[in-house]
């Protein structure tokens, strides 16, 4: 029997319940999402619903998309046993689907999930998908799965906290944990707190933290801020070595969108140090995370020729240095000589313009 929504509609209209429920089984997504919206009002049709949950050896996310908006577990709290069934394929992604569930069964079972499941991934999206704002059982969960010995747990817990002021003091407790993963999910989430002292976590993480990746996400969390204090701290670690190219890159990265006068004066500023510091002898076009002068010429256009003119009259490059800063130059209307480089011998600080 073949069923459309057009068809569905008809069938609603006569209280053939029988007719909808066919609309569970059409290859057409679109059709059994539907035939799930209708049937959920009717407290006749819970088995009919409770029996297409799944398809083809897995669940069924058209008709779970059909049900999620049922309160009651009358009519929907079978869907809640899905979880059940180590059997079914990506119960992480199960878990996912049931989180805008608003039936009382489900969401239990979600937080069960979350708590005890034998699987990490599942526990971990369980985690993810549970709403601690408005349930105080689910944060309880949240900050002692902080402590879980799973450090997958632990990142997944301290992302879900996100914005909870009550919540901080165990997010700034988790930028000690031992795993990278969860102080960059516990330094994202306490971006989100109001009223916290970000800036504090933000540099200590930039300039301290072990891990090129967390000091990375220490940089890019710091992007756009009006914060002075961020400002500030990035202004002055733009000025010490730093041996990671993705933190040097993502400390561009942050500044080229960073608004205000600090942020474009830093990068003003750097270009001497960057240069000698970073860029190595072999072609511009190879110097990556390096390129500070294009960074600032992303950021603050109108001041490229007279930072990268105070850069070359300060002198003491490498051939290639040189080159690299006299080639953009050139590019800004500046009339400066591009010397060609075959070694990386130190060049005079009188510049011939």
């Amino acid at each position: 029997m073949f069923i459309d929504k057009a068809g569905i509609d008809d069938a609603r209209v006569d209280g053939n319940v029988v007719a909808v429920c066919v609309g569970l089984t059409m290859k057409d997504e679109a059709v059994r999402t539907y035939a799930a919206e209708k049937l959920v009002t009717w407290k006749r049709a819970q088995d009919c619903v409770c029996d297409h949950l799944e398809r083809d050896g897995s669940w069924d996310l058209a008709v779970l998309r059909g049900l999620d908006e049922a309160e009651d577990d009358e009519r929907v709290g079978c869907v809640a046993t899905l979880l059940d069934k180590a059997s079914l394929p990506d119960r992480p992604g199960l878990a996912r689907a049931l989180a805008p569930f608003r039936a009382p069964a489900v969401k239990a079972r979600l937080k069960a999930a979350a708590k005890s499941d034998a699987d990490v991934a599942v526990r971990a999206e369980a985690i993810a998908v549970l709403r601690p704002d408005k349930d105080e059982e689910a944060r309880a969960l949240l900050v002692a799965a902080l402590a879980d010995p799973d450090a997958q747990i632990r990142a997944a817990a301290a992302t879900a906290l996100a914005g909870l002021v009550d919540t901080a003091p165990q997010l700034a407790a988790a930028m000690a944990d031992t795993d990278p993963g969860v102080r960059s999910a516990a330094l994202a989430s306490l971006r989100t707190v109001k009223g916290f002292a970000f800036a504090d976590v933000a540099c200590k993480a930039l300039a301290e933290d072990s891990d090129p990746a967390v000091r990375a996400a220490a940089a890019l969390s710091m992007k756009g801020s009006k914060d002075e204090a961020l400002g500030t701290c990035l202004r002055e670690h733009m000025m010490k070595p730093e041996d990671s190219g993705e933190v040097r890159a993502a400390m561009l990265t942050a500044l080229r969108a960073t608004p205000g006068k600090t942020a474009a004066d830093t990068l003003c500023e750097a270009i001497p140090f960057w240069t000698k510091s970073y860029v190595g002898d072999g072609p511009v076009e190879k110097m990556g995370n390096a390129d500070i002068v294009g960074a600032h010429n992303d950021r603050d256009f109108e001041r490229s020729y007279e930072c990268t003119e105070k850069a070359l009259k300060a002198g003491g490059y490498s051939c290639w240095q040189r080159g690299y800063l006299a080639e953009y130059f050139r590019e800004f209307g500046g009339k400066v000589g591009v010397p060609r480089c075959g070694g990386g011998t130190t060049v005079s600080n009188e510049i011939t313009f």
